[in-house]
């Protein structure tokens, strides 16, 4: 892998795939790792919540290690090349996962939290290094929605540990050609402009935007299911599919309109619209075709949150600084709502009987997210957002030219 950190930075299509190749990969296959562990461990209760916790705790604490370990690292495609490798190496541990015994299982689970917090960090520091402002919500909206697409192939194609074993391997080698092949360019790490997590946190800009995302992130897992509780477990995966599709969908759109005119008010959009979905399942849970309606809402809302919160905004936020730990910091709530999810969640949709008044309350509470969202700064500054006008225009005038010069 021939890598050169005097080359000269491409921020062409070439950068984009090579951001959505990385991305993509580390994301299906920690996703399906983690879905796999979840559905083929043979434990529940108390045990599958001690797993899954310690698996999450895992990744977190791994992620805070990565960030301080970022200053010593002097190349951090060479760091993703042997991550990427290391990864290949640890996908057979799938076949364990069925007949290992509580304690093993732990093992296994934390070790795939080290291994994915440990890399996430620095591969989102590349992503953000290597990303224009005015290009990176597009290229989060097409990574998100690959992923979706690749994430339900895998699903499709994995019957079994064995073909899971050979499906991840194969995944992560695949992942690795490709880089190889393509040969991307690195950026240099920033030793000089060092940022604690304490004076991220004082940001004014970050706890503007992370307020309102931890929020939603945590009364959204909680109301998932209260809301599924009512209806089968066929629907629910029915439900669930079709929303992970149109989430793919909106987000590719949704990041071409945030490059184009900024992401505050695309939030402030979003957070509308989820609170107006709950508001209706208060007002109308006895209509079954109101479940549809949630679920495009639903899809809208994670069309936006999912590509802004998760892959754009930290990256904005921090400029020309590393990147790495605004993206720990962001990616907090959305691994804190997934522990709070299948933990207390279950016990909140055993005890919950009145489901108007919970939805009513819940549609409620997210209008009020929107509000710190009005303070926020835009992370998309205005020249960004005229520069992308001027150039709409002058493509619009050139082709108008070559209409009529082609005419003539």
């Amino acid at each position: 892998m021939s890598i050169s950190s005097e080359r000269k930075l491409n921020m062409g299509s070439k950068t984009v795939v090579i951001n959505v190749i990385l991305a993509v990969n580390a994301l299906v296959w920690y996703l399906y790792f983690f879905s796999f562990l979840k559905t083929n461990s043979s434990f529940a209760g108390t045990d599958f919540i001690i797993n899954i916790g310690f698996s999450l705790l895992a990744v977190v604490l791994s992620a805070v290690l990565s960030t301080k370990l970022i200053q010593k690292i002097e190349n951090r495609l060479k760091f993703l090349f042997y991550w990427m490798l290391v990864g290949a190496l640890l996908s057979p541990i799938s076949l364990f996962v069925g007949s290992a015994s509580f304690f093993s299982v732990i093992i296994i689970s934390g070790l795939i939290g080290v291994y994915f917090g440990f890399g996430f960090p620095v591969l989102m520091g590349y992503y953000s290094a290597t990303t224009k402002n005015t290009q990176r919500a597009k290229t989060s909206g097409l990574t998100l929605f690959l992923m979706t697409i690749c994430l339900f192939a895998v699903t499709m194609i994995t019957k079994d540990a064995v073909s899971t074993a050979i499906v991840l391997t194969v995944w992560k080698l695949g992942g690795l050609i490709a880089i190889m092949a393509l040969k991307p360019s690195e950026t240099k790490i920033n030793k000089e402009e060092k940022v604690s997590y304490k004076s991220i946190l004082k940001m004014r800009s970050v706890l503007l935007y992370f307020a309102p995302w931890l929020i939603f992130s945590i009364v959204n897992n909680f109301a998932y299911p209260v809301l599924y509780s009512s209806i089968s477990a066929e629907t629910v995966t029915l439900v669930a599919t079709v929303g992970t599709a149109l989430t793919g969908f909106f987000a590719v759109f949704f990041g071409f309109l945030a490059d184009r005119f900024g992401r505050k008010y695309l939030l402030v959009f979003g957070f509308t619209l989820i609170g107006l979905g709950y508001a209706t399942l208060a007002l109308f849970s006895e209509y079954g075709n109101v479940l549809w309606l949630y679920t495009v809402v639903d899809s809208i809302a994670w069309g936006i949150f999912a590509p802004l919160f998760l892959l754009t905004l930290w990256g904005d936020i921090a400029g020309k600084r590393d990147s790495e730990k605004f993206f720990v910091i962001g990616f907090l709530p959305y691994l804190l709502s997934n522990f709070l999810g299948a933990s207390l969640g279950q016990y909140v949709a055993v005890s919950v009987t009145n489901l108007t008044v919970v939805f009513s309350f819940i549609g409620f509470f997210l209008f009020l997210t929107a509000i710190p969202l009005f303070m926020a700064p835009e992370t998309l500054s205005e020249k960004e957002i005229n520069d992308n006008e001027l150039q709409r225009y002058i493509e619009k005038v050139q082709k108008i030219a070559e209409k009529q010069k082609n005419g003539k």
